[in-house]
């Protein structure tokens, strides 16, 4: 039996947990912000009025961006992630909101093709998803982002 090397596989990973939050309907998108020095993704929980901003911000060098790619989608425009493969081994809290990393990216692979920046040339890229009751928010980055706990 030949494994599927190109299957998508969803890892839940939890760098912090002060949204709670069992499932993702229990979180929300309040904010999107694009600069042209950093983008910040403001999430909140329904039940604890405890918000996060997720902050990607860093230029690896100057020929970089601080996110290589994101896009946006209702969970019903994502019919797809219902049928990926989830390793939930990440999760340290289970009352608590969780993100997810793609592994074996469509999104990332379409920037393969580009011959000057590719996971080649940039073997740290990776695809963040932030998963809510409503929309899927996907950022492609060489880098952890920052986050930042707060009350609303």
């Amino acid at each position: 039996m030949k494994i599927d090397e190109d299957k998508e596989k969803l890892h839940i990973w939890q760098p912090v947990t002060n949204l709670r939050g069992k499932y993702p309907w229990d979180i929300n998108l309040t904010n999107v912000i694009r600069h042209n020095d950093y983008l910040k993704i403001t999430l909140e929980d329904f039940h604890n009025n405890n918000q996060l901003d997720i902050v990607y911000d860093q230029n690896i060098t100057p020929l970089e961006y601080y996110v290589w790619a994101f896009r946006f989608s209702t969970e019903i425009g994502r019919h797809d992630l219902r049928f990926t493969e989830t390793d939930s081994s990440g999760r340290i809290d289970p009352e608590a909101a969780y993100f997810c990393k793609m592994e074996n990216s469509r999104f990332l692979r379409m920037f393969d093709s580009n011959p000057m920046y590719n996971r080649k040339t940039h073997p740290n890229l990776e695809h963040h998803l932030y998963i809510t009751g409503d929309e899927v928010f996907e950022v492609l980055s060489d880098y952890e982002p920052r986050f930042i706990e707060k009350k609303k």
